[in-house]
């Protein structure tokens, strides 16, 4: 029940702009028309119908009233009833006829003759004159006993139509439904996720944590002072050391299926908070068509990854060792200089001898790759051939299912283990406790120690010796 009402709260908070924009744009457009319209007034002249027949008791005359009033009502419009007044205006039939209107009112003996026209003094005119010409009608040429009272039509002060605010309120409404069936509509044809559930039954695989999206405000902050963003990291690194430790691997590629769902900031985080809890990380910038690592951590980029496929063996292997951060344990090996044939390298006889090297490397506990996304080039799907295992990133806000099956197909078809899916720029109202308890947690203000954490041994040199707590670098940018 809870998990139905928030998924009603989040289509209402997704899709309140539409419903907002249709009765807006409905409702003002019909004011705006309507009020450009010419007015159209209605006059209204009563017939009071009877039939009086001195043989009959008043309950037969009442029954003969009603029996033929409706023949009467045809009548009114009759041409040997509009003709007079037709003529007298200089009309036709066709014309008079179409600005009439005659009914019965419901259940009564009462005819309701309606004129309407643009000129209220006219319409009045046109009513009573039609009325005075069916009572002399039906007196000379029909002989069934029946009595007419009129009561004439006044001069209308008020337009029939249109009315602006009364026809905005209908159109609103309109544009309401309008609303309402689009939103059905896209729903229907929606191909993203609707909740972690389904990427266990889609994927057959977990969901390792649940990122969600952040404000702009948030995005300009450090992963460290952002705690719905810090603790969807740490959830996922928690969830990674425990798949190592059941089934040990050290190289982790992080990609996404699509471009533009946060990969980079997910690989970045990953490997900063490994790094602060005490594990020797290596980051790597495996897109060799649009790195970002140099940028994030402000390294230079002249000596990276490209540079084995370019250079001496020797010299290599100790570019490979990355360079060092401001968490100590956290070395980036950037991407370098871009070449204009990253598929074909990542292929060469030098690509299989450097994994190697980096699969038996024991600088390392983790080393972590920032992939190209799988779909929209080769690049990932080779490197997935060559790393142990994967991340993969799925962006809540866009990322279609029939994608995500794709991707996961490529990593299985390279025979690289899927340890599971990051949600990020999640929406989701179920997955809002963690801002919950949280926000909890701030606001006892609890006295906290910052306990700094050891270098581990077998590390390479870096600038400093201890790990300074909460300095995770890389800020929360969702582009990639």
């Amino acid at each position: 029940m809870r998990s139905s009402l928030s998924r009603y709260i989040m289509l209402a908070k997704r899709w309140a702009w539409v419903v907002i924009l249709g009765i807006v744009i409905c409702s003002s457009t019909t004011f705006i028309v309507t009020k450009l319209m010419r007015p159209t007034y209605q006059a209204t002249a009563l017939l009071m119908f009877g039939i009086v027949s001195p043989n009959s008791s008043a309950n037969d005359n009442a029954i003969a009233t009603l029996t033929v009033i409706p023949t009467y009502v045809n009548l009114v419009t009759s041409p040997k009833v509009l003709d007079p007044v037709a003529n007298a205006h200089g009309l036709t039939d066709k014309q008079l006829a179409g600005m009439v209107t005659v009914k019965q009112q419901s259940a009564t003996e009462i005819i309701e003759l309606d004129v309407k026209n643009s000129d209220p003094h006219l319409a009045q005119q046109l009513a009573n004159e039609i009325a005075q010409s069916f009572v002399q009608f039906t007196s000379s040429q029909l002989s069934t006993g029946a009595q007419f009272n009129v009561i004439q039509a006044q001069e209308p002060t008020t337009p029939a139509q249109p009315q602006p605010g009364q026809d905005a309120i209908i159109a609103g409404l309109a544009g309401l439904g309008l609303s309402i069936a689009l939103i059905i509509f896209f729903e229907w044809i929606d191909d993203r996720l609707a909740n972690p559930e389904e990427v266990q039954s889609l994927l057959g695989t977990d969901v390792l944590t649940v990122i969600p999206a952040l404000s702009q405000k948030q995005r300009s902050k450090n992963a460290e002072e952002t705690p719905e963003l810090a603790e969807g990291c740490r959830i996922l690194c928690a969830s990674m050391n425990m798949a190592q430790a059941a089934h040990p691997f050290k190289m982790v590629m992080v990609t996404s299926a699509l471009a533009g769902e946060g990969k980079s900031t997910v690989a970045a985080n990953i490997a900063s908070f490994l790094a602060m809890s005490g594990k020797r990380v290596l980051l790597v910038d495996a897109d060799l068509r649009h790195p970002v690592l140099d940028q994030h951590f402000q390294l230079d980029n002249r000596k990276g990854l490209s540079n084995a496929f370019l250079e001496m063996w020797a010299q290599v292997q100790i570019e490979m060792e990355g360079q060092p951060t401001e968490i100590p344990s956290l070395r980036v090996l950037t991407a370098g200089i871009l070449p204009s044939n990253p598929s074909e390298l990542l292929q060469s006889h030098l690509a299989h001898q450097l994994f190697n090297y980096l699969r038996n490397s024991q600088h390392f506990d983790y080393i972590i790759f920032d992939t190209p996304p799988i779909l929209p080039v080769a690049d990932a799907q080779i490197l997935a051939s060559y790393i142990q295992a994967a991340v993969l990133v799925a962006d809540a806000s866009k990322t279609p299912r029939k994608m995500l099956v794709r991707a996961k197909q490529v990593l299985s078809r390279a025979g690289t283990r899927i340890l599971g899916v990051a949600i990020n720029k999640s929406q989701w109202p179920e997955y809002g406790e963690i801002q919950d308890y949280l926000g909890n947690s701030i606001q006892q203000q609890k006295p906290r120690a910052d306990i700094a954490i050891s270098m581990p041994p077998n590390m390479p040199p870096s600038p400093n010796n201890r790990i300074e707590a909460g300095n995770p670098m890389l800020r929360p940018s969702p582009n990639r």
